[in-house]
């Protein structure tokens, strides 16, 4: 009986152990497993990469279209870095030919800023101008001028009276030899042409003193026509002889100036090389090598390169900063070509997306300093084979931003 009695009561203490367990835990607390957990927050692979999970349909929805990467052959080249510059044999500057006063011409505006001009085009006048010192030095020849003028013009008129009275005598039984009066013309001559002289002079200063009105004013000829890209004078300004007062340039061939990092080299014999302008990464430009700069001192390290564009299809101006693919002998370089419409940025870096299952997306970085035709060059984080998605990739990445901003409000 007592035997009995005992199991009883073990039987009642080990049921009210187990009720106070179940008290322990809340009813419908669905805490998962830490298996079931681990699952459930994986969002990034072992490296960090972000992962996106996206359905058939909504892969459909926005267009997902992904391509697989190929591994071609790339010729080895050098990154220089630079800036677009004006090709100077396509620059002209208008230069003032006298001192004086500019004014706008009869029919036109002033000139301004990225108009274009055709060649001979008349951008204005200017109307000559005399210092008080020069009016009374231009005086002062004038009147010595008139006076040799005076003198000549009086010794003229009597070497033509001896001349004609030595060819009198001549004629009159040789009464004056031949050779008299050859001499008396000869005399002639030379006072004639002094008289020329004299009267040339007068005129010329009478021109120099009356050029002063605006009857006066001569226009302003732009010889080779152009965009105008600086404006260094304004209508109603005195200017100097040989000032500047306009610039134009043809901006259809460019030049980029680069500079090639110490330690590369460019062997003479390569003249060709891709020109990448900042915003336009994907639109590579033809570019022939011209000229290799001077150095300001000749022991500085790097060289430093003339590339002209062969067009200028993408309205660049100077100022651009570029980037310089310049191809050099060598091995060639291994990696996987990631197209140009894969690439999203994020936070001031570079990514792409690649599939790695049905309903799975991961985003990579990707170091954009290696560009190709058509994308970039990357030599880690893609392989050959891996499909990049090339289509919807901006949507993708709203995708995750979204799912990010659902977990964390879940976590609130």
């Amino acid at each position: 009986m007592r035997t009995y009695t005992r199991l009883i009561l073990a039987g009642l203490l080990i049921t009210a152990t187990a009720v106070g367990c179940g008290r322990g835990k809340p009813d419908g607390d669905d805490t998962p497993k830490p298996t079931s957990q681990g699952a459930k927050a994986a969002s990034r692979t072992p490296n960090g990469d972000p992962i996106v999970r996206l359905e058939p349909a909504a892969q459909t929805r926005i267009g997902i279209r992904t391509q697989a990467l190929e591994a071609p052959s790339i010729e080895p080249e050098v990154v220089a870095f630079g800036r677009l510059e004006e090709d100077p044999a396509r620059v002209f500057v208008l230069r003032a030919p006298v001192a004086g006063t500019l004014h706008v011409a009869a029919g036109r505006d002033w000139p301004r800023l990225g108009e274009v001009l055709a060649d001979n085009a008349i951008a204005g006048t200017i109307e000559p101008r005399l210092a008080p010192a020069d009016r009374i030095a231009l005086t002062n020849q004038l009147a010595s001028a008139r006076a040799d003028l005076t003198a000549s013009t009086s010794s003229a008129a009597a070497a033509r009276a001896a001349h004609e009275r030595a060819r009198v005598l001549n004629a009159d039984n040789k009464n004056v030899s031949d050779r008299a009066v050859e001499e008396a013309a000869a005399r002639l001559a030379e006072e004639e042409a002094k008289v020329k002289t004299a009267t040339d002079t007068v005129q010329l200063l009478e021109n120099s003193l009356r050029s002063t009105g605006s009857t006066s004013a001569s226009a302003l000829r732009v010889e080779r026509g152009g965009e105008i890209v600086e404006l260094l004078a304004q209508p109603g300004e005195a200017v100097e002889p040989g000032a500047p007062i306009l610039r134009v340039a043809k901006l259809d061939r460019l030049l980029a100036r680069v500079d090639v990092p110490v330690g590369d080299h460019i062997p003479p014999s390569v003249r060709t090389a891709r020109i990448f302008a900042v915003g336009f990464e994907d639109r590579p430009i033809a570019a022939e090598r011209v000229a290799q700069t001077a150095k300001a001192e000749p022991a500085a390290p790097g060289q430093s390169f003339f590339f002209r564009l062969a067009a200028n299809a993408l309205d660049l101006r100077p100022g651009v900063a570029v980037t310089a693919r310049i191809p050099v002998p060598g091995t060639e370089r291994k990696g996987v070509v990631i197209p140009a419409a894969a690439v999203v940025r994020v936070g001031g870096k570079t990514y792409a997306f690649t599939q790695t299952g049905p309903n799975e997306f991961v985003r990579k970085e990707l170091p954009v300093d290696q560009p190709v035709d058509g994308g970039f060059l990357a030599a880690t984080n893609f392989a050959s084979g891996d499909r990049v998605v090339v289509q919807g990739a901006q949507l993708l990445l709203s995708e995750e931003f979204k799912s990010q901003v659902a977990a964390e409000a879940e976590k609130g």
